[in-house]
C-alpha cells in the first residue's frame, strides 16, 4: 500500500558531462520529451534514481534559468553505497534518469544585508547557484571555501570571476579556517550559510549558537549530532484508514510502516532531505530532523517519519 504522494518523477537526459575537480563530475540534464525544466530557486536539490542503485539528493548549481538544463556535480565517495560511483561509472551522455523535485530547504533569505558563505569541498554546490544569484542583483557576499587543494576545489575559477576579492580559500588536508574568529568579524545583520562535511558545519553551528537563529542556515548531507534523550513507545494513528500502530523504542514510524505493509517515500533516512515528510493532523511530535526552522517545528504541521518521534501518547497523520 501506497500511504503517501509518490515523488513527482520525470524522465531527463544527461545532454553534458564535465570534470570541475579531482574526483567530481558534473552532469547536464534536459527533460527527455524537450519541455523545458520546472524553474527552481538557489538552494534546491532533485532527488535522481541512480540505475539499479538508490535515491540520491543532488544540489543544482547551475544559474536558475527557466529554460533549464538542471546541473548537479556529483563527488565519487571512496565508501559510496551505489550513489556516488553509480553516477560517475554508469552515467554518460544519452543516458536517461529519473529525476523529483526540485525542492528547496536551504534557501535565499529575502532582504538586503551581507551575506557569509562557508564551503567544504562539494559542499559548494547550492552556495555556486546562490552567489551567482547575489552577484547579479549586486548584494553583499564572501565566501571562505575550504578544500584540500586547488586541484579539489569544484568551480573555483568560476566563483573567482566572479569577484575574486570576495572569495577567500583556505586550502590544506586538515581544517585551518578559524571559524569562530571569522563568525565574530561578522556585522549583526549578516546572514550565515554553510555546506559541507559534518565536522566543519558542526564547527559553524557551535560557533553561531548564540546568533537568530533564522539568520543561520545549514545544507546537511549528514545528520548532526544530536542527544534527543532515550526514546520511548507511542502509537500513531493513519488518519485515511483509522489504522493505529504502535511504535516501540527500537523502531521509526517510518520501519513500522514498512513492517506493516505500508510505504511511504523516502531517501536518506537521516531527516535531512525531507522526502518523508507527513502532515501532522494532531499530536506533538518530538523533531529530530535536520531541515524544519524552529517556527516549523513549533507549528507541528509537519514531521520527517524517517528519525522524529512523539511527545503525546499519540500521533495522527494524514496517511
Amino acid at each position: 500500500m501506497t500511504m503517501s504522494r509518490l515523488l513527482d518523477l520525470r524522465r531527463v537526459r544527461v545532454v553534458a558531462v564535465g570534470y570541475p575537480a579531482a574526483d567530481v563530475m558534473t552532469f547536464d540534464l534536459q527533460q527527455a520529451d524537450g519541455r523545458s525544466l520546472e524553474p527552481f530557486a538557489p538552494g534546491a536539490h532533485i532527488d535522481v534514481q541512480i540505475p539499479g542503485g538508490p535515491v540520491r539528493q543532488y544540489s543544482l548549481c547551475g544559474k536558475a534559468v527557466a529554460s533549464g538544463p538542471y546541473t548537479i556535480a556529483v563527488k565519487k565517495e571512496p565508501e559510496s553505497r551505489g550513489g556516488s560511483s553509480g553516477m560517475h561509472e554508469r552515467i554518460e551522455i544519452g543516458t536517461l534518469l529519473s529525476i523529483g523535485g526540485p525542492r528547496n530547504h536551504f534557501p535565499l533569505a529575502s532582504g538586503s544585508h551581507p551575506n557569509l558563505f562557508i564551503a567544504g569541498g562539494i559542499g559548494i554546490t547550492p552556495i555556486t547557484a546562490m552567489i551567482t544569484e547575489l552577484n547579479e542583483q549586486n548584494q553583499d557576499w564572501t565566501l571562505h571555501y575550504c578544500a584540500r587543494s586547488e586541484r579539489h576545489a569544484t568551480f573555483y575559477p568560476e566563483l573567482t570571476k566572479l569577484a575574486p576579492e570576495r572569495v577567500h580559500t583556505h586550502f590544506s588536508e586538515k581544517p585551518i579556517l578559524d571559524i569562530d574568529a571569522l563568525v565574530k568579524q561578522q556585522s549583526p545583520d549578516t546572514h550565515i550559510y554553510c555546506c559541507g562535511p559534518k565536522p566543519l558545519m558542526e564547527a559553524v553551528a557551535r560557533a553561531t549558537s548564540a546568533w537568530p537563529k533564522e539568520q543561520v542556515h545549514f545544507e546537511w548531507f549528514s545528520a548532526p549530532e544530536i542527544n534527543n534523550g532515550p526514546n520511548t513507545t507511542f502509537e500513531v494513528e493513519l488518519k485515511r484508514s483509522g489504522v493505529v500502530l504502535t511504535v516501540p523504542p527500537d523502531r521509526t514510524i517510518l520501519q513500522v510502516l514498512r513492517d506493516n505493509g505500508y510505504h511511504v517515500d523516502s531517501a536518506c533516512e537521516e531527516g535531512v532531505c525531507g522526502t518523508c515528510e507527513t502532515v501532522v493532523i494532531s499530536g506533538e511530535p518530538e523533531h529530530r530532523d535536520a531541515l524544519l526552522s524552529e517556527e516549523e517545528r513549533a507549528g507541528n504541521k509537519t514531521m520527517m517519519i524517517c528519525v522524529s518521534r512523539a511527545k503525546s501518547s499519540r500521533l495522527v497523520l494524514n496517511l
